[in-house]
């Protein structure tokens, strides 16, 4: 039911998606989109129910801005680790752990492209040093992946984990 469901309506039908690695990737890209309109929905829900704040205003700023840096990273994530498995045989505990992956890669790729971005816009502003940059950088990093992995990964993960063993699963039982 669920590769018919995909290749009638959904991302089945995208160019290249019969590919086990591009598959992999659209599939990993998917469901990427479905843990970001779970997590927009929920954090729009608390704010128009008046349950709002600074810190959750700055969560969702920081999210609008990890979101196209996560999605396109679990495309690109998930088509190297499917790139990767060597046997044709689907395996959907295999797809489980190549979905783990690549949800933490998105997480990682989420974290450092604020970090990156804010240290380039330092530089070109002339508020820092090219090697304060750096450092802000480097200390930037780490802080924005416990921020994401706090923020989001509770829900990522479990979707990527669930995302790649569904995708294997579809495969194997045609």
């Amino acid at each position: 039911m669920g590769r018919r469901l995909c290749h009638r309506y959904g991302p089945g039908r995208l160019p290249y998606a019969s590919r086990r690695d591009i598959g992999g990737g659209i599939a990993m890209a998917a469901t990427g989109l479905l843990a970001a309109v779970l997590w927009f929905g929920g954090t729009w829900t608390l704010l128009l129910a008046g349950l709002e704040s600074d810190m959750l205003g700055f969560v969702l700023v920081g999210g609008m801005f990890a979101f196209p840096v996560s999605i396109v990273s679990a495309f690109l994530i998930g088509t190297l680790c499917w790139r990767t498995i060597s046997s044709e045989t689907r395996r959907p505990f295999h797809g489980a752990i190549l979905g783990a992956v690549t949800a933490m890669g998105s997480l990682i790729a989420g974290a450092l492209g604020p970090a990156v971005v804010l240290a380039i816009s330092n530089v070109t502003t002339g508020e820092m040093a090219v090697l304060e940059a750096i450092i802000f950088g480097f200390i930037m990093f780490p802080a924005g992946l416990l921020f994401a992995a706090m923020a989001a990964g509770w829900l990522i993960l479990p979707l990527g984990v669930f995302g790649g063993w569904h995708h294997e699963r579809a495969h194997s039982r045609t």
